[in-house]
């Protein structure tokens, strides 16, 4: 790959358009590129880097726009490359996506990512692509690499590689796993990862079901039958108690055996209690039945005396219902009085309120009034002891159904006196005095308006009232919820009083518990050092067979590692023709399909002829048509013309006006033509003509679009023949054909090369594989024999052997005993740790509840407050508001009522006085009607007068009293209790606790005795499951071991990985090993033989994972001998090394890419921290890379640099934006 010319417009830092001919800067071999900082020097490199892949490198490529803000506002952003790619030369035209102003109108739209791709092909570039997928691939294609392999490759990034020179294990692979494909092996870690989590969690839920079954198990025994069956056996010969933890199937068949025995014993307890019970029970209902008659005897006599005490109550009762009974015949006129009271009353109300609404606005008139009246009764005259006005009316509703207290004050003193005749009130006034008193209607409307502005005020305090009544009803509920929290807030208060005490002996008996389970670990350590012990001796003997075995294999691998080489060697140059003629077939379809493209315009250029031949003579017989067709619209037209007229005479009628000269006379109309042709055949002959004349057109059309295909198929074909345009393609068949078959031998002899060096690779991994094993064997028997040693002397001094002989069975039989005693008593401690917890969460929540409960009822009592103040408030505003009205609808309904009363107050008046005349008779006849019942007056009747319902009520009490006489007579004469009378008060107290002791026998041995036939089945039943639980958890707990092992081997996290190396990284580490290899080529030149990089299987110091080795780098330091870590060098040193290893890693990805060969390097800064000498050097090995023609790039700001180089690139910052100047360069 060689760049040849670079052009940008509105690109990163520079506005305008910008050129850099890399072929004159590349003449030197080596040039420079320079500006101050932020000139846009890095830019150059991304914009080489965008035309080729649509990116910049690192972070640049995340900024929201690659357009230069210095850019006028429509200048789009643009790069072209022209560049040199495996012998094609290639123009890439590439256009960021960017936000240019709209065409129309204020705003910006989004113009799109574009790309366009040209070749040059003999003489002009051809278009090869548009589309942005289609580029990337064919670029990407031909280079052999992605983005980031080029950037690394070709682009050597400022301070990336003092990084990765510096970087831990983790930070290396991120970079290496970019570079280098291990993607194969990266899945089979993460599958072998997700295989153990899968094992994992099978073998996890296997075994909780087993957990959960013996848990279940342990349920059901009971706490009573777990000891029993922990206790050891009573005698010699029985077995030894297991556990759960031992043998879950064993101890839960032994608890199944436990609860059956004791389903037996029982089974005989509860029948004898059963018989004790039944006799308990018939005593105590004996005695109870006898002291049961006892005291209803006793009852009834004390009954009677009571009945007696109460004999003139009922007399009293007798009397009030015989006065009631009278004053029943004398209620129907006293209600027709009270009627008649209300009638007199209303009729009076409406005079004095139509009266009452008038006199305030008519003082004087209202003066001179009774005057006029003459010696009649005023308003308030007609008032009557059975209709007060409205008061009294409210009064008189509250008393009952009918009111009847409104009666009393008539016949307490002497009745008032309705006067009548003409002149009494309500009588229509007459002469002028009266007509004077009337109110004027200007009077009226003025009154009118008055109440109209109060009855609005009044209208607007209805809501204030609904509000009352909703506070109300608030107070209400806040009152009965401020009851419930307070006797909420006294029991918190009693459960947090008795909590403390219970908590503390709860974190006692936890706290023993605690303490045995802390014994657990010393005794398991004895143990399993015991265990490990018994394995490592027979793990010794097994590695002395092993390392036997590796020896003979590892003569086999030598010999046939030595055979590989030449096999490799041949299969490669075979494999590297095949690929050089298969690099020609997209040319050769290109060919192809160019050769086709011709043979299809020539086929065209055939066709096309014949069809414009006819096409030419169909046209003019168009044009012929059309003519003779106009000549015969234009005849018929003129002879319409000249009999016109004729035309105008058909119209003529005697008596209408001429249309040509006006005259109503028609002596000698014309007469028309034989043949006279009329408007309608002119119509149609023009008509033809039209559609002739639009045949022409399309025909012409038609025409011309013959002889432009025909001239663009001529201009294709080159004056080729079809004959030799299908000769021409042939040939390009032919010749893709062939190197298709070749091409298609390519992934054999590809697959056959990848076989050998697989095999290769397999040798030399066996190779390695073999010599590491011996190695770690060697390892692990020397560590295995220095830890059998240790183990001996730990368990001499922890368990002295009685002969100072260790037998290590025995001690491990004695660890294990007391392992399950210390785990058996620790086993307690979740249960008294919960128990502890949930009385401590009890109380820290009921705690919490108090505090709600306290902060609900300061919240309720200050609402309370709150509601108690507003509800006070509105009473009294609406209070004020209503006046000595019962509420503001009366008030408001009584202001209307006036408004109408002043149209009819002499109707009202007359209404008033008739009313008055009945109520006097109504009273007359209530009278008479009480004095012949016998009572005093109305008012005594009134007394007297009692409603059905109360009158009900007091004769079913007075039958009540006589029932309940004779029950009690009954009850004292019957015989079986006058002889319980006689007996001796029974001891129900010591005969009721014989029972109850008895009845609670059996209860318990019935409880026990359902519980332990429950807990024989249920044990029966979770005994069967348990057995299919373990049946189900074994081959999966062994499944997990397996999947364990293998995925930390390759993962680096096993013991068995000696570097701590995962499979990726071993991939890696490789890879890396290459690049230290090819960086120490160039590195002992620059560090003038100092320095050396050491790849190292060793975890890096900054790792932290369990893996992370194999990537490691070491400084090998010549002059002291001395391995040092990367982060002690200096700057300059560091910028030398990591050249060197970028340089290098270039190299590899270059091979493993197997792609093209970069022509053209850069190298991004770092120069500033060499000294002259170190500068020199690199200088030199920079400059050895032009060998084979590539160039060089320095990107520095170094002003040294411009001495040494002389070829530049020059780029200037201005305040508008920056430019690009070449210097030292021809042309």
């Amino acid at each position: 790959m060689r760049p040849h010319r670079l052009s940008l417009t509105a690109f990163g830092s520079f506005p305008g358009s910008e050129t850099v001919d890399f072929d004159a800067l590349a003449e030197a071999g080596l040039f420079l590129v320079h500006g101050p900082t932020g000139a846009g020097k890095t830019t150059i490199l991304d914009a080489l880097c965008f035309a080729l892949y649509g990116q910049v490198p690192g972070q640049r490529n995340s900024a929201r726009s690659l357009r230069c803000d210095h850019a006028p506002p429509s200048a789009g952003p643009s790069v072209t490359l022209e560049v040199s790619i495996r012998g094609r030369l290639l123009r890439i035209q590439r256009s960021p996506s960017w936000q240019r102003p709209k065409l129309r109108g204020a705003g910006v739209t989004e113009e799109k990512s574009k790309v366009v791709v040209a070749e040059w092909r003999g003489s002009a570039w051809q278009g090869l692509t548009t589309r942005l997928d289609e580029a990337g691939d064919l670029v990407g294609g031909l280079l052999g690499m992605n983005a980031d392999q080029f950037c690394q490759v070709a682009m050597l990034p400022q301070g990336d590689f003092a990084r990765f020179l510096r970087a831990d294990g983790d930070d290396r692979a991120k970079l290496l796993e970019r570079l280098f494909t291990v993607k194969i092996f990266t899945q089979a870690e993460s599958w072998l990862a997700e295989h153990r989590k899968l094992a994992w969690r099978r073998a996890q839920e296997l075994r909780q079901e087993v957990d959960y079954a013996v848990k279940r198990v342990e349920e059901a025994a009971g706490q009573a039958l777990l000891a029993a069956v922990a206790q050891p056996p009573a005698e010699a010969g029985q077995a030894e108690p297991c556990t759960p933890e031992d043998d879950p199937l064993r101890w839960s068949g032994a608890l199944l055996d436990a609860a059956r025995a004791v389903v037996g014993r029982v089974t005989g307890e509860h029948a004898a209690a059963d018989a004790a019970s039944r006799s308990a029970r018939l005593r105590f209902d004996q005695a109870a039945a006898l002291a049961e008659r006892q005291h209803r005897h006793a009852e009834a006599l004390t009954r009677r005396r009571t009945l007696d005490e109460r004999a003139d109550e009922r007399a009293d009762l007798q009397a009030i219902l015989d006065d009631a009974a009278r004053a029943d015949r004398v209620l129907p006129l006293v209600t027709a009085a009270r009627q008649r009271s209300e009638a007199a009353a209303k009729a009076r109300t409406l005079v004095a309120d139509a009266l009452a609404r008038a006199r305030p606005l008519l003082t004087t008139t209202s003066d001179a009034r009774p005057a006029a009246h003459g010696p009649g009764p005023t308003p308030d005259a007609l008032s009557s002891p059975y209709g007060p006005g409205p008061a009294s009316d409210a009064r008189a509703s509250a008393q009952g159904p009918h009111g009847l207290q409104g009666l009393h004050g008539p016949y307490g003193s002497s009745p008032v006196g309705v006067p009548g005749g003409p002149q009494g009130v309500g009588s229509p006034p007459d002469g002028p005095a009266a007509a004077s008193a009337r109110p004027s209607a200007a009077e009226l409307a003025a009154f009118e308006r008055q109440r109209q502005a109060e009855i609005a005020r009044l209208s607007e305090l209805l809501t204030e009232e609904a509000r009352l009544s909703v506070v109300r009803r608030d107070l209400l509920r806040v009152e009965g919820e401020l009851a419930e929290l307070v006797s909420a807030d006294e029991s918190l208060a009693a459960r947090l009083a008795a909590l403390p005490a219970l908590i503390n002996q709860a974190e006692a008996r936890l706290a023993e518990a605690r303490l045995d389970a802390a014994r657990i670990p010393a005794a398991q350590a004895v143990r399993d050092a015991a265990a490990d012990l018994i394995g490592i001796d027979g793990e010794l003997a097994r590695l002395a067979a092993e390392l036997d075995t590796l020896a003979q294999r590892e003569a086999e691998v030598s010999a046939t590692a030595s055979e590989l080489p030449e096999r490799i060697a041949d299969a490669s140059a075979a494999l590297a023709d095949v690929r050089a003629q298969a690099a020609a077939i997209p040319a050769a379809v290109a060919g192809l399909d160019a050769a086709r493209a011709v043979r299809e315009a020539a086929h065209r250029c055939e066709a096309l002829a014949a069809e414009l031949d006819a096409a030419v003579a169909a046209h003019q017989v168009l044009v012929d048509h059309a003519q003779t067709l106009r000549e015969r619209w234009l005849d018929l037209r003129q002879a319409r013309i000249d009999g016109m007229a004729a035309e105008l005479a058909r119209d003529l009628a005697d008596g209408q006006p001429c249309a040509v000269c006006g005259s109503d006379h028609h002596p000698h109309p014309a007469s028309p033509a034989p043949s006279a042709p009329s408007a309608d055949d002119e119509h149609e002959a023009e008509a033809a003509h039209e559609a002739a004349l639009s045949d022409r057109e399309a025909a012409e059309r038609a025409l011309a679009s013959l002889e432009s295909r025909h001239a663009d198929a001529a201009e294709t074909t080159g004056d080729l023949a079809v004959g030799d345009a299908e000769e021409q393609v042939l040939r390009a068949e032919e010749e893709l054909a062939r190197l298709q078959a070749v091409a298609d031998g390519e992934p054999a002899l590809a697959a056959a090369l990848d076989r050998i060096e697989s095999e290769r690779e397999r040798v030399r991994d066996q190779s390695g594989e073999i010599a590491e094993a011996l190695a770690a064997h060697r390892a692990h028997r020397a560590h295995l024999e220095s830890e059998r040693t240790r183990l001996r002397t730990r368990l001499t001094t922890t368990a002295p052997p009685a002969d100072d002989v260790l037998d290590s069975g025995a001690v491990l039989a004695a660890a294990e005993r007391e392992v399950r005693r210390l785990t058996g008593s620790a086993d307690r401690e979740p249960v008294l740790a919960g128990e502890a917890a949930r009385l401590t969460r009890e109380r820290a929540e009921l705690e919490e509840q108090g505090r709600r409960v306290a902060a609900r009822l300061a919240a309720c009592r200050t609402r309370h407050e709150e509601l108690s103040g507003d509800a006070g408030r509105l009473a009294a505003r609406l209070d004020a508001a209503r006046g000595d009205d019962p509420t503001l609808a009366a008030r408001l309904s009584r202001l209307h009522d006036e408004a109408e009363l002043l149209r009819e107050a002499l109707e009202a008046t007359q209404a008033a006085v008739a009313a008055g005349a009945e109520l006097a008779r109504a009273e007359q006849a209530a009278a008479e009607a009480a004095a012949e019942a016998g009572f005093v007056d109305v008012a005594d009747a009134v007394a007297a007068y009692r409603s059905p319902a109360e009158q009900e009520r007091r004769a079913e009490a007075l039958r009540r009293l006589d029932d309940e006489h004779a029950a009690v007579t009954r009850t004292l004469a019957e015989p079986e209790l006058v002889a319980a009378a006689a007996e001796p008060a029974p001891d129900l107290a010591a005969i009721g606790a014989e029972r109850d002791l008895a009845e609670e026998t059996y209860t318990r041995l019935s409880s026990v005795l359902d519980r332990a036939v429950a807990r024989a089945g249920r044990l029966e039943e979770l005994h069967t499951e348990l057995s299919a639980c373990i049946e189900r958890w074994l081959p999966a707990a062994e499944r997990h071991r397996l999947a364990e092992r293998m995925a930390a081997l390759a993962s680096g996290t096993s013991s068995d990985n000696q570097w701590s190396m995962s499979l990726s990284s071993f991939v890696l580490g490789e890879r890396l090993r290459q690049v230290v290899d090819a960086a120490n080529e160039r590195l002992g030149h620059m560090s003038a033989g100092r320095y050396l990089l050491r790849h190292d299987l060793r975890k890096t110091a900054g790792s932290r994972g369990r893996s992370g080795g194999g990537l490691g780098l070491r400084v090998a330091d010549g002059w002291t001998g001395v391995d040092r870590d990367p982060a002690t060098l200096s700057g300059g040193e560091s910028f030398v090394t990591s050249l060197a290893l970028a340089l290098g890693l270039a190299d590899v990805v270059t091979a493993e890419a197997g792609g093209a060969e970069i022509g053209t390097l850069f190298v991004d800064e770092g120069f500033g921290t060499l000294d002259e000498d170190t500068l020199d050097g690199v200088l030199d090995i920079l400059d050895g890379l032009r060998d084979g023609g590539r160039a060089v790039g320095i990107v520095s700001h170094v002003a040294e640099l411009r001495s040494r180089i002389t070829a530049q690139l020059k780029v200037t910052k201005t305040r508008a934006g920056s430019t690009l100047a070449t210097v030292g360069v021809s042309g």
